[in-house]
């Protein structure tokens, strides 16, 4: 459907399911001191608001699964994003007592926790499983953060474990965010969080990669990434070059895919009230030695997980990748929508997750991806 030119504030308010209009590129940026046009965007949902969370992780993965079900021909589908967090905490929980609370525990996570959840638990449209209890209408795990660890520690100091600890810890979760449903409706029939995985959805986690960029490991290889939030100490990263990161960035949305991004925010010109994230000298060339170094002294840390949906250009022409972010609608003048410039992105990527098929082909062959 072919769209007149708007602005993105414009286009999220009379369409809160967000489809592609890539035909019709969209000049946004009337409020900022920046202007942007969107030369290429995917269908996405509207952006939510993690509110008192650190679940960004999954914020951004389920809105990138809602875009996946979508450009593969399914509906777009709002999902929720408290099912993956309710099933990730007794998994953390369990590495955490195991390692006799030498590790992190808390609510942070990967972007492939979220597909590990999908791979084992399937997943729930948001109507059946929003997190709230009554009368609430954000959500707030502060508590719940704080009380589960507390739980935990305590379970450590009193030493050797009871068979009970596990129960008590569910019990936890349930009474602040609630028992997952073991079967719902959706448009008429019923189905399992499984079956709505492989019925309604259609996704396949196998068929998604995490990529990074890191010279202390080899290329063209996969690797273990050190953060502190790969608490499952995943070792399926593919390190690639710093050029053909961006490469696959740019083929990916290009072509119609989205990219579940996890990086560093807490640069000066990371600006979520004007709408873009640049770094403080752009026109400092980001090298694979300059972005090492930033990581290695950290400067470059896994601070905030967000959805990349398209690409854009200032009104310089600059390259920006257009991202949903989860801090609600309201945050920014493009309705939770910000701008990463090409440089932010080279330096202060950490990792992204990607359909395999939006890796190209010669990137594919030396990482032996089939």
């Amino acid at each position: 459907m072919k769209l007149p030119i708007l602005t993105l504030s414009a286009v999220l308010l009379f369409y809160p399911l967000i489809s592609n209009a890539q035909q019709a590129p969209v000049t946004t940026g009337a409020s900022s001191k920046k202007t942007f046009t969107i030369t290429h965007e995917s269908q996405r949902t509207a952006a939510k608001d993690q509110a008192r969370t650190n679940t960004c992780w999954n914020f951004a993965t389920a809105s990138f699964m809602e875009s996946e079900v979508a450009r593969q021909g399914g509906k777009l589908i709002e999902l929720s994003e408290v099912f993956g967090v309710r099933h990730a905490y007794p998994l953390k929980a369990d590495a955490y007592l195991r390692v006799q609370g030498k590790a992190t525990f808390w609510e942070g996570g990967n972007n492939h926790d979220a597909m590990e959840m999908l791979a084992r638990y399937g997943a729930v449209p948001k109507q059946h499983y929003t997190g709230l209890k009554e009368g609430e209408v954000k959500l707030d795990h502060a508590e719940l953060a704080a009380t589960t660890k507390a739980f935990l520690d305590a379970v450590i100091k009193a030493g050797r474990p009871s068979k009970s600890w596990r129960s008590a810890f569910e019990g936890i979760l349930d009474a602040y965010i609630g028992k997952p449903p073991a079967n719902f409706v959706f448009e008429s029939k019923l189905y399992t969080p499984q079956t709505f995985r492989d019925q309604v959805l259609k996704l396949n986690p196998d068929d998604y990669v995490e990529v990074t960029s890191f010279s202390h490991h080899p290329f063209y290889q996969r690797m273990r990434l050190e953060i502190p939030d790969n608490w499952s100490h995943d070792s399926r990263y593919l390190n690639v070059p710093l050029d053909d990161m961006e490469k696959i960035m740019n083929n990916a949305l290009t072509k119609g895919y989205t990219i579940s991004w996890g990086g560093d925010t807490s640069e000066k010109g990371f600006n979520v009230k004007e709408g873009y994230a640049v770094l403080e000298d752009e026109a400092k060339e980001v090298t694979q030695t300059s972005r090492q170094d930033a990581f290695d002294d950290w400067r470059s840390t896994d601070d905030h997980s967000m959805h990349i949906v398209g690409l854009s250009k200032d009104e310089k022409g600059n390259q920006f990748f257009l991202t949903k972010n989860s801090y609600g609608v309201s945050s920014g003048p493009f309705d939770g929508h910000l701008h990463m410039s090409k440089n932010y992105i080279r330096m202060k990527t950490i990792y992204f997750m990607v359909h395999k098929e939006a890796i190209p082909e010669d990137i594919r062959r030396k990482a032996g991806i089939k």
